[in-house]
């Protein structure tokens, strides 16, 4: 990533996601967002960030990406550059947030039965009748 010919490393460090316990019925989200970002200086290297997203309508969901940014040219201040680099955290923080809820959605899947010939042939599990747990081995 660069702001204005700078190189810039921006690291995530936490990531949270809170989706609603349904996944909603349509499959054609328009996602509304309401968005900050906070930036907190660590010191004249470091920049912290907190990107918070939420979304509102269909599909109620908050999201946060935290992390730091860093610059090659330690002679610029990331907190000026504040508007150059919040369309990136949010492009980026948007990026990971669908990508999160794409992985946490809910799918069916069809277990097909195990055939009974399968299991009569299957030995017995013994029980662990007998088997003594010894606690706070050293």
């Amino acid at each position: 990533m660069s702001v204005s010919n700078k190189n810039v490393n921006l690291h995530v460090n936490k990531i949270k996601m809170v989706r609603p316990d349904k996944n909603p019925k349509n499959c054609d989200l328009d996602l509304n967002v309401n968005w900050r970002i906070d930036f907190i200086k660590i010191d004249e290297k470091i920049l912290k960030y907190v990107c918070v997203l939420t979304t509102i309508d269909e599909m109620p969901l908050n999201f946060a990406i935290q992390g730091l940014i860093e610059c090659e040219d330690h002679k610029v201040d990331l907190e000026k550059r504040s508007d150059e680099l919040s369309p990136l955290i949010l492009d980026k923080g948007m990026e990971a947030m669908i990508s999160m809820v794409n992985a946490t959605k809910d799918i069916s899947v069809q277990i097909k039965p195990i055939p009974e010939a399968y299991l009569a042939d299957t030995p017995k599990i013994n029980s662990l009748k007998g088997i003594k747990i010894i606690e706070n081995m050293q």
